[in-house]
């Protein structure tokens, strides 16, 4: 392979999830600016309105609620009868009041087996959903790669003094949800090869400030102070920092690399 087109996309096409949100919104324009196509795939239209025109026709926006599981099995169905996808990105969660984000009713003490299924649906039977449709069809064709994104805290566990004193709190559903999938990515991963790679990245202190979201987050707030203290590179990741491992493993030159997760995290989780 020539060394330019190392980590090109050209000629490929991506279905990414969650593709309206934080991270969803870069990882969409770094595929595109690869090379591929894009399947844009959120709860509704208007969260997917952000793309520039001169990118039209080279993605499509799907509308879809993925709690209703009929519905995005068949989105999912229609996408394939008519395209051959090369690479999915399991990227959607849902941070909301429904999986006790940020709400004294998510804490371990209190937190509902509805916050916690609400988790684990999202968090992992989103990505097994998607990649029982994908990742086979994949197989099939001969050639495919997926990535999941989890997170850092997948692999260690929330300080609790990082939240005292504020009302943000991230719940044990999401914790426990992350670390699920980081296994269900070696797992796969071993039933999907050799056609199929199935790797992982885990994004560490990433904040989302940009938006008024249910996750958003001021820059002022004690929770970044006190994050920011612990990571070794001395300041916070952004969406940015992530989508470089998401083009090179979704691209060939990842092409020996199956079963892997890469935490982004500026160091936190070393110490």
């Amino acid at each position: 392979m020539e060394q330019n087109n190392l980590f090109s996309l050209a000629g490929k096409t991506a279905v990414l999830t969650g593709a309206g949100g934080f991270f969803g919104r870069y990882f969409a324009e770094a595929l595109l600016i690869a090379g591929a196509k894009v399947f844009l795939v959120d709860i509704t239209e208007e969260k997917l309105n952000f793309l520039s025109d001169e990118n039209r026709g080279r993605y499509k926006k799907i509308a879809v609620d993925l709690y209703d599981r009929k519905k995005a099995e068949d989105v999912y169905q229609e996408i394939l009868d008519k395209n051959r996808i090369d690479i999915l990105v399991n990227n959607a969660f849902d941070f909301s009041l429904k999986t006790g984000f940020n709400n004294e009713s998510g804490k371990l003490d209190k937190a509902t087996f509805e916050q916690l299924q609400a988790s684990f649906e999202s968090g992992i039977y989103w990505a097994v959903q998607a990649t029982q449709k994908f990742g086979f069809a994949m197989k099939k064709q001969g050639q495919g790669s997926i990535t999941n994104i989890c997170s850092m805290y997948g692999v260690i566990a929330p300080s609790p003094d990082l939240y005292e004193g504020t009302d943000k709190f991230n719940p044990p559903g999401y914790s426990m949800a992350k670390a699920g999938l980081l296994q269900f990515t070696r797992y796969a991963s071993s039933f999907l090869s050799p056609e199929v790679r199935v790797n992982a990245i885990s994004p560490g202190a990433i904040p989302n400030t940009e938006s008024q979201s249910y996750n958003a987050i001021t820059n002022n707030d004690p929770v970044l102070q006190r994050l920011h203290k612990k990571i070794l590179l001395k300041r916070m990741g952004h969406p940015n920092d992530l989508v470089g491992a998401l083009i090179f493993l979704s691209s060939d030159s990842a092409s020996y690399i199956t079963g892997q997760n890469i935490i982004i995290d500026g160091g936190l989780t070393v110490t």
